[in-house]
């Protein structure tokens, strides 16, 4: 039981390590290119841009522009180029298996960390469905 917790503080560590590492690429390497519904973002957001995380369940979803509302946030389901970098939100159920977009549906549970930009949108380095419930 000990060993689990420690792998578990060792996982959120490289989580927080390499959301710090996306902060600094974002900065350095210039402008990012991604989908047209997440709109314009320019790396300086990301110098203003602030830690998010949050479990909370779908109230809606925008499966053409890879968007959904969580908590009243816009949160965007992203693979963005940043200079040669490229960021890619994680997507997994509770068990830590890669899901798809396409599955996550209104009223299920999830659990989203990311950077919330100063115009409160959402970018979600890792997104976990904790239920399969849905709603109406």
């Amino acid at each position: 039981m000990n060993s689990m917790n420690l792998k578990k503080k060792q996982r959120v560590r490289i989580k927080h390590f390499s959301g710090i590492i996306f902060l600094i690429l974002a900065i350095l390497l210039g402008p990012i290119q991604g989908w047209a519904g997440i709109g314009a973002i320019d790396p300086a957001d990301f110098e203003y841009s602030e830690p998010f995380e949050v479990s909370a369940s779908i109230m809606d979803i925008d499966y053409s522009n890879n968007m959904l509302i969580v908590l009243e946030s816009k949160v965007y389901v992203v693979d963005l180029v940043i200079g040669v970098q490229n960021l890619k939100t994680a997507l997994s159920d509770a068990d830590g298996k890669p899901i798809l977009f396409n599955s996550l549906s209104r009223g299920q549970k999830v659990m989203v960390r990311g950077m919330k930009l100063p115009d409160g949108r959402v970018i979600a380095g890792e997104l976990v469905r904790l239920s399969l419930g849905t709603g109406n």
